[in-house]
């Protein structure tokens, strides 16, 4: 048994496919959730709203976990960016931690974002953990002022404690509306998608190897600070859309490049993932377009068929 690990968010995105990853390393998990889930092996669900606070140490006492990996936080697609429940999960997750520490928890790992780097750069060299934070948006500003709360925490505490900072994600279960489905769903219908130019190049991973380098990330214990949980790999939207199409059997016609103006981000968003490889000892077991098949399956199993004219 490598410990007990609490996980926070285990019903969620990235959640869902990482209890059975800590499951295969031995943990003991206890997962929370506001709502029931369904039983899983190996895993204890506890009924909890985080938000509410003063359920944290009777929590921790419940459990008396030896390791937390916090995941929830506020994810509405399309509007956490800017929302104000940003400010609310950092001061909630701080708490959380504190209990932690107070209960004698020995190992977090919380997970951060690639929106605390400087998103004013322009190069194109792989972003280190050692590179300046700039955060402009409400997201990456209460993770990276949450990072620097709990690693304060972490050393008045003694705990160890490890900020995984993850970049782009596709995967099973995600909203619609989001990239990687919605260029599904408008190649499988024929409905032409408008799209940016695509030329921006960003680190694609899916969440089977995200929840399977936070799991590896919680059990390097002697592993601290800021580590990029990301493919390490650079691919630009057009290329990514242009595997979607071929896995697909389509042309891609009607995904119309250059119909929307570009964002405001910047034009190379990839993660150096040396860290997590030499000391984490994890790299991602399949390829972009491997990952990628068995999404575009299960999607198009589940599109249904256009109506075809007399």
């Amino acid at each position: 048994m490598s410990g007990r690990v609490l996980v926070t968010g285990g019903g969620g995105f990235v959640g869902r496919p990482l209890l059975g990853e800590l499951v295969k390393r031995g943990f003991d998990v206890h997962a929370v959730d506001c709502v029931a889930r369904p039983h899983q092996a190996g895993v204890t669900w506890h009924l909890c709203d985080l938000l509410e606070t003063s359920g944290h140490c009777p929590l921790m006492d419940r459990i008396a976990p030896s390791h937390l990996l916090h995941l929830a936080w506020y994810v509405e697609h399309g509007k956490f960016w800017t929302a104000p429940e940003n400010e609310i999960w950092r001061s909630v997750s701080l708490d959380l931690v504190r209990a932690f520490a107070q209960s004698g928890g020995q190992r977090a790992v919380l997970v951060g974002s690639c929106a605390e780097y400087d998103w004013k750069r322009s190069d194109e060299a792989p972003w280190r953990e050692t590179d300046p934070c700039r955060p402009v948006l409400p997201y990456g500003i209460a993770k990276h002022a949450l990072h620097r709360d709990v690693a304060a925490e972490a050393d008045r505490s003694g705990i160890s404690f490890a900020w995984a900072r993850l970049f782009l994600m596709f995967g099973e279960g995600e909203n619609p509306q989001r990239l990687v489905p919605s260029v599904i769903s408008a190649l499988a219908s024929g409905v032409p998608l408008d799209m940016s130019t695509g030329r921006q190049v960003r680190d694609f991973s899916d969440t089977r190897d995200i929840a399977a380098g936070l799991s590896a990330l919680l059990a390097a214990g002697h592993v601290e600070g800021a580590v990029n949980v990301a493919s390490g790999e650079g691919h630009s939207l057009r290329e990514l859309c242009a595997i979607i199409a071929d896995l697909a059997g389509k042309s891609g016609e009607n995904l119309r490049f250059g119909a929307l103006p570009d964002r405001d981000e910047p034009p190379f968003m990839v993660a150096d993932v040396t860290r997590l490889r030499e000391e984490v000892g994890f790299t991602p077991p399949e390829s972009l377009r491997q990952r990628l098949s068995s999404i575009v399956r299960e999607r198009l199993a589940l599109s249904p068929s256009p109506v075809r004219g007399a």
